[in-house]
């Protein structure tokens, strides 16, 4: 993909009503590669972190500890993946299914929120009572 192509999907993205209206916090993870701030590797395997709502890591000058979570993520090769439907984030209430790097579902609300992504683009969310 090009930058002018990926520049040009994101702002497809951007306008899409569906992607606005996401429960996905990580959407924007979308199409990124992650290293390891360590060694500089390739992001493997699962990290998990205690962040807040602005995704600041816990220590960080002005962590938020009233809305801090733990947050699993699971890395392939530098991207989010989920392997055997193993979330590739997940946190109390809230998981995402992701292909390389790419949403495929995000049950949010503890499955109040059902959201169904195809490409990276979401396609449909279903919002239910209770």
């Amino acid at each position: 993909m090009t930058q002018e192509e990926y520049e040009a999907l994101i702002e497809k993205l951007e306008n899409n009503e569906l992607y606005k209206n996401s429960m996905s916090r990580h959407k924007g993870y979308q199409f990124r590669q992650f290293y390891n701030n360590v060694d500089g590797e390739l992001m493997q395997g699962q990290v998990v972190r205690v962040e807040d709502d602005n995704f600041l890591i816990e220590g960080l000058e002005g962590f938020d500890s009233e809305t801090a979570k733990t947050v699993i993520y699971n890395f392939k090769d530098g991207v989010l993946h989920s392997e055997k439907d193993e979330p590739a984030i997940q946190y109390p209430g809230h998981y995402e299914i992701w292909d390389m790097g790419l949403i495929k579902k995000v049950w949010a609300e503890g499955g109040r929120i059902i959201e169904y992504w195809n490409n990276g683009i979401p396609e449909k969310i279903e919002r239910s009572e209770g």
